[in-house]
C-alpha cells in the first residue's frame, strides 16, 4: 500500500508589529569626572573622591546616520548627566554597586541593547595608580521594542 507523502511545509514565523533595530555600532564617552562618596573605607565616605567613569554604549547607529536627526539615536550629553547623577548621588561601598546603578539607568534609554560601564578612583595605595571595575550588561530580551 502506497504511502501518503505530506507536502506540508514550515509555518512562516510570526510578524512582530516593530522590526527591532540590530545594534550596528557604539557611542563611547571617555573621562567623564565627579565626585562622590563611594567606598568602604570610613574616610572615603566622609571626605569623598574623584571618580572617573567610561561608556561604551550599543545601538543601532546606522538608522541614525541615515536619519541625521538626534531622536534616532542617544544624545551624549542625556548619558553623561545619568551617569553624573549616579556618580555623585548616593553612596556605595563598592564601585560594583556603582556601576550597577549606571547600567540599569543607561539601559532603560529606548534604543540602548547593551552598556560597558567602567569606574575608577585612585585608590588609597602607595604603589597602585587607579583602581576600576568594568562591567558589560546587555538589555533583556523580553525587553526588546517589538
Amino acid at each position: 500500500m502506497p504511502t501518503k507523502r505530506s507536502n506540508h511545509s514550515s509555518p512562516p514565523p510570526p510578524r512582530s508589529r516593530r522590526a527591532v533595530s540590530l545594534p550596528t555600532g557604539r557611542l563611547i564617552l571617555t573621562g567623564l569626572t565627579g565626585f562622590g562618596f563611594h567606598g568602604n573605607n570610613p574616610a572615603e565616605r566622609k571626605l569623598g573622591q574623584t571618580f572617573t567613569v567610561d561608556l561604551e554604549v550599543m545601538l543601532d547607529t546606522q538608522r541614525a546616520a541615515a536619519s541625521d536627526r538626534i531622536g534616532d539615536t542617544v544624545s551624549y550629553p542625556v548619558l553623561e548627566k545619568i551617569a553624573r547623577t549616579i556618580l555623585e548621588g548616593k553612596p556605595a561601598n563598592l564601585l560594583e554597586t556603582v556601576a550597577e546603578r549606571i547600567a540599569a539607568a543607561i539601559l532603560r534609554q529606548p534604543l540602548v541593547v547593551q552598556v560597558t560601564v567602567r569606574v575608577s578612583k585612585r585608590p588609597p595605595l602607595p604603589n597602585l595608580n587607579s583602581f576600576a571595575v568594568e562591567i558589560t550588561r546587555p538589555v533583556e530580551i523580553r525587553d526588546l521594542p517589538r
